[in-house]
């Protein structure tokens, strides 16, 4: 009887544990995500009372005397730029469209970045190395842009994004000054420091935090217009061929090339940044720039050079995912029976890129976040295995997988899949243990057939 009650309350104890971990941990990130968000909204806060809120009281000394009325604000007295780079944009830039950003609500909100990079910009214009995933592939490109701040190639790339929209003859170019200049000032706020602390970074890059900012903090009014600088924003690392993004992605690309070859003039060595750069550019012409004729709709994709890849050691990084399970339902290898091992592409893709980083191979790196690169890293892939003898002859030498049917004892249809078969035999485990690992209960073990889904869509 003693034991029994002593069982009682063990269990009520973990019991009791258990409830209070679930109940406390999400407040604790619901906590964590106010803080953050009040960070970023004090740093906005001094920034927009730096830039304005002190204009009504004596302030520092302006790096230019005011010589007209239009390099006054709203109180008669010069906006207080620390730099002097800052002050210039502001007057050949902002100044003459104050009155239609001021209309179309944009003044503001520029005014706020411009005092954003003011108060925070000294900051090196790349995160550290193994934090972010822009230029990070090889250290002497990051060491060569950290010496560029954040400040300067914000400013760098709106003035490129005006110089764009200026050869263009945009027609009534005023009227997107606002958008280009939201878009090109705040693609990399997020890069501040003092926005986000040490663990955002880690769980985030930084176009993502960049457009958080924008959006809970900079933002204060609607507009039809916030979504496409939003967009282009998050999404200005990748790769895409028209609209604002591909105007906001060019302009960064430019930005960087005009920074490169300013690094040469002072003796540094920027052969790296500028190859990068220009693979990018050369990857990302518009459709209508293009000589060669458009990928026919269903044709191979391109194979690349991968002949540096040891097979032995990308196996040996497959082979832990097999069968394993995430999250109870999650998996991207699993095994059969039938001699073949079905591995998920992005698996294959993701295990290229990160040998590549390993083994400093630059060229993998560039535009590595877009499915054409990964088509591409996963053709290869197969191709080098097929070569090896471990592919199964039903996959066409043109293709990198197939969709396969994953089918349960009653025939029924567990889910759909593109997967790459790869022979059990061309990993060290043998296809017993691999099997073995396999859990009585999990959904891998469910599956007792895997058919070939050619021509059926669903």
């Amino acid at each position: 009887m003693p034991g029994y009650l002593e069982m009682s309350i063990y269990f009520a104890l973990v019991l009791t544990v258990g409830i209070f971990i679930y109940l406390l941990l999400p407040e604790r990130h619901w906590r964590k995500k106010k803080q953050t968000l009040a960070r970023i909204n004090d740093s906005v806060f001094q920034a927009q009372t730096s830039s304005a809120g002190k204009q009504s009281e004596p302030g520092p000394t302006p790096l230019k005397p005011a010589t007209s009325t239009n390099q006054m604000n709203d109180h008669n007295l010069p906006l207080p730029w620390r730099h002097e780079r800052i002050h210039t944009f502001y007057q050949e830039h902002i100044v003459p469209y104050k009155k239609i950003l001021g209309t179309s609500g944009y003044l503001k909100p520029v005014t706020t970045l411009l005092a954003l990079l003011d108060a925070h910009g000294n900051c090196p214009s790349v995160v550290k190395i193994n934090q972010d995933h822009e230029y990070q592939t090889l250290q002497n490109v990051y060491d060569l842009l950290s010496k560029i701040t954040l400040l300067d190639h914000s400013l760098n790339v709106a003035e490129q994004m005006i110089t764009d929209i200026a050869r263009a003859k945009t027609k009534d170019p005023e009227m997107i000054m606002g958008k280009i200049l939201m878009a090109a000032l705040g693609h990399d706020i997020g890069k501040i420091p003092d926005l986000m602390d040490a663990e955002t970074y880690r769980k985030g890059d930084h176009p993502y935090i960049s457009y958080l900012v924008l959006k809970k903090a900079i933002f204060t009014d609607p507009s039809p217009q916030h979504e496409d600088i939003l967009h282009a924003v998050k999404s200005h690392h990748y790769q895409v061929r028209e609209g604002f993004t591909y105007d906001l992605r060019r302009a960064d690309q430019a930005a960087r090339e005009m920074e490169a070859e300013r690094l040469s003039l002072q003796g540094e060595s920027a052969a790296d940044l500028v190859q990068i750069i220009h693979e990018q550019k050369a990857s990302e012409t518009k459709p209508q720039e293009q000589n060669s004729t458009p990928k026919e709709k269903g044709a191979s994709p391109e194979a690349f050079d991968l002949s540096w890849l040891d097979m032995d050691e990308f196996l040996s990084i497959i082979e832990p995912e097999i069968n394993r399970i995430e999250n109870n339902s999650y998996f991207r290898a699993f095994s059969m029976n039938n001699g073949l091992v079905y591995l998920m592409l992005s698996l294959v893709s993701e295990t290229v890129i990160q040998l590549a980083k390993n083994h400093n191979h630059a060229e993998v790196m560039v535009n590595a976040d877009t499915t054409e690169k990964k088509r591409s890293l996963e053709f290869t892939v197969k191709t080098m295995l097929a070569d090896k003898g471990y592919i199964p002859s039903f996959i066409g030498k043109g293709f990198s997988g197939a969709r396969f049917g994953l089918i349960d004892a009653n025939g029924k249809k567990k889910m759909v899949g593109i997967y790459m078969p790869v022979e059990a035999r061309a990993f060290k485990t043998s296809l017993a243990e691999l099997e073995n690992r396999k859990n009585k209960t999990s959904v891998i073990k469910e599956i007792t057939e895997v058919r070939p889904l050619v021509g059926q869509k669903k």
